[in-house]
């Protein structure tokens, strides 16, 4: 029964933009649109994920083909260090700029899945604690580049309206460096998982 809610909702999200809008095939095409998003990221080794809010835009290159710009901030992740002789923290927040090509599976009107793949820059401030700033770290902003291939879904709710969701796998190489033997990238990975929802406004 407590599952009720969950399935209702979730009908209900696929049968309103069958309701709501009658465009000749139902699916957004040859359009622009621009919207804010929203998401969770975990990288694999840090201790907790990170909330995300940032803005997007589409571009909708007919029916298959899309093109999306996107930037976010993203709040701090934290890394624990426990090596022979100190322990300590790393902490780092990061605003991603990146470019992503989209394919659309036109399977359904008003239903669009598609797969994601891209790359982007993503500005890294990097805050080392007291015991690992005393081996030499001092605290910097990076900007490495990394990868990301996932898959969504986009449903649209009007003929200008729609909400998009998706979970991409970043590619990334750590980037906090050695200093007098510590090398803090060992055993260190910063890939790791985004999941993302989005709310556009096509013109």
């Amino acid at each position: 029964m407590k599952k009720q809610p969950f399935w209702i909702l979730t009908m209900i999200l696929l049968i309103l933009p069958q309701l709501g809008w009658a465009q000749e095939d139902g699916r957004i095409e040859n359009t622009f649109g621009i919207g804010p998003r929203a998401g969770y990221y975990k990288s694999k080794d840090a201790d907790e994920g990170a909330w995300y809010g940032g803005v997007q835009a589409r571009f909708r290159l007919g029916e298959v083909i899309g093109l999306e710009l996107a930037a976010d901030y993203r709040s701090e992740e934290t890394f624990e260090v426990d090596a022979p002789g100190f322990s300590g923290e790393i902490n780092q927040r990061s605003y991603p700029v990146t470019a992503s090509l989209l394919v659309f599976l036109p399977v359904l009107p008003h239903f669009s899945p598609y797969i994601v793949g891209g790359g982007g820059i993503y500005y890294t401030k990097i805050d080392f604690s007291d015991s690992i700033e005393d081996l030499g770290f001092e605290d910097r902003t990076e900007r490495p580049w990394g990868w990301h291939v996932g898959g969504g879904l986009e449903v649209p709710f009007t003929e200008t309206v729609a909400i998009n969701a998706d979970v991409r796998y970043i590619f990334m190489d750590p980037e906090f460096g050695d200093e007098g033997g510590t090398d803090l990238d060992e055993d260190r990975s910063v890939d790791g998982w985004v999941g993302t929802a989005a709310l556009m406004f096509y013109f």
